[in-house]
């Protein structure tokens, strides 16, 4: 704690923060402090632990940490790209495309406190806090109606070139217009030796009538640690679409926060969580109904193999409000060894006595059965158990709908596949 608390008061004695955000920072650091980091007794996090990220001597990124040099072809997607690197923002080399306005956080505080905060400086995870008391990079984006959304944006926050341990606190805020649509790729992507820390909170709010696909790809270096928040808040009529796809750090815990607030919004939650050697990957999703014919769907996916292990906790709160809700929520685990571990424990919270809710899960290996009847037409061992794993994710990643978007997608599975496949 006490190495946070010497980063934390680099950043709180900034001269350019208005007085109200740094008593905001203050009373976060010490909420944050009184609660301490999660503890193997606390039931969120039973199976999930901190303590190597405890150990770690993090150092907030400042703009020394930026590379001399900043490739300009980081890839050949063909998406309007805004570019973080270690944490920086890099609007030279950012695209926008017509139809979205964007503002730094400190702007849009200064213009509406609650553009940025809103509640967002507490709630159930720690990190959440933290994230308020530090958040030292982002972005608040507004979608207008005018936004073409057959071209998707990406926000890219990319980690390179480290000398030493650094931490990041990015928040990620999107404000959709009414009856506005966008595609959204919200990508972590990693390449250095040195441990690193995301603390990420990104939140999207949809207008009435508005539509969102949101696929969150977290591919970081195997020295990282991403701990994340995403919430979710759809109006009347509103629909998110949220694909989440996890291959990378040794730690990785998202909360999920779905509020539907009016009236027909819809929810859609993919996941696709790709773990190998000693990684463990952690999703905690609550979707809350709150209105009248809601709908909300969830499926998530694991794929564990060598010494992994994994958490899935989906809960599913329907309010006395909320008649006709429709909710269904499934976890399916594939485990590729005897070493891989699954806790899976989806729940159903419900208030409401004209609903219709469902929920499963299933954890197991490959079927020895449809391996030995591949191979009985001529498939090699290899080339057998990796298409069988092919079939199983395939439900997650047709699902996203942009071709672009769901082609690079498959390109990371496939690489993911044969690093495990051929070692």
């Amino acid at each position: 704690m006490k190495h946070l608390e010497k980063q934390f008061s680099t950043i709180a004695s900034a001269e350019h923060e208005p007085q109200s955000l740094k008593n905001l920072r203050n009373s976060a650091f010490d909420s944050f402090k009184k609660t301490g980091f999660p503890k193997k007794n606390w039931e969120a996090w039973r199976f999930t632990t901190v303590a190597d990220l405890v150990k770690t001597p993090f150092r907030l990124s400042t703009e020394a940490d930026l590379p001399e040099v900043i490739s300009k072809s980081l890839d050949n997607l063909p998406f309007p790209t805004l570019l973080f690197v270690n944490g920086h923002y890099q609007p030279d080399e950012s695209t926008l495309p017509k139809g979205i306005n964007v503002n730094t956080l400190i702007d849009s505080y200064n213009e509406d406190a609650k553009l940025v905060t809103n509640g967002f400086d507490s709630g159930s995870s720690p990190f959440t806090v933290l994230n308020t008391a530090m958040m030292n990079s982002g972005l608040h984006i507004r979608i207008s109606e005018d936004f073409e959304n057959h071209t998707p944006i990406r926000f890219l926050y990319l980690t390179t070139k480290l000398s030493e341990p650094i931490m990041n606190h990015p928040r990620l805020i999107l404000d959709m217009a009414d009856n506005a649509q966008a595609n959204i790729i919200e990508e972590y992507r990693g390449d250095s030796s040195d441990s690193y820390w995301n603390n990420a909170v990104t939140v999207i709010r949809t207008g009435n009538n508005s539509k969102v696909h949101h696929v969150r790809i977290q591919n970081e270096a195997p020295a990282a640690s991403h701990l994340a928040t995403t919430i979710y808040e759809v109006l009347a009529k509103g629909a998110i679409h949220g694909c989440f796809i996890s291959a990378g750090a040794a730690l990785y815990r998202n909360d999920v926060n779905v509020t539907l607030l009016g009236e027909g919004a819809d929810v859609t939650l993919n996941g696709l969580c790709l773990s190998r050697k000693t990684q463990h990957m952690d999703h905690n999703i609550t979707v809350d109904h709150t209105s009248e014919h809601v709908t909300s769907r969830m499926l998530f996916k694991y794929i564990l193999a060598e010494k992994s292990s994994a958490v899935f906790n989906g809960r599913a709160v329907v309010r006395s409000d909320a008649q006709k809700t429709d909710a269904d929520q499934t976890n399916k685990n594939l485990l590729l060894g005897n070493d891989a571990l699954m806790y899976s424990n989806p729940q159903l919270e419900i208030y409401a006595d004209d609903v219709r809710c469902t929920h499963g899960s299933s954890t197991g290996q490959i079927s020895e059965d449809a391996l030995f009847y591949l191979r009985s037409r001529g498939l090699d061992a290899v080339s057998a158990k990796a298409l069988l794993i092919n079939g199983f994710a395939n439900e997650v990643v047709d699902d996203i709908n942009n071709e672009e978007i769901r082609d690079y997608t498959r390109r990371l599975f496939e690489s993911w596949l044969s690093g495990v496949t051929h070692g």
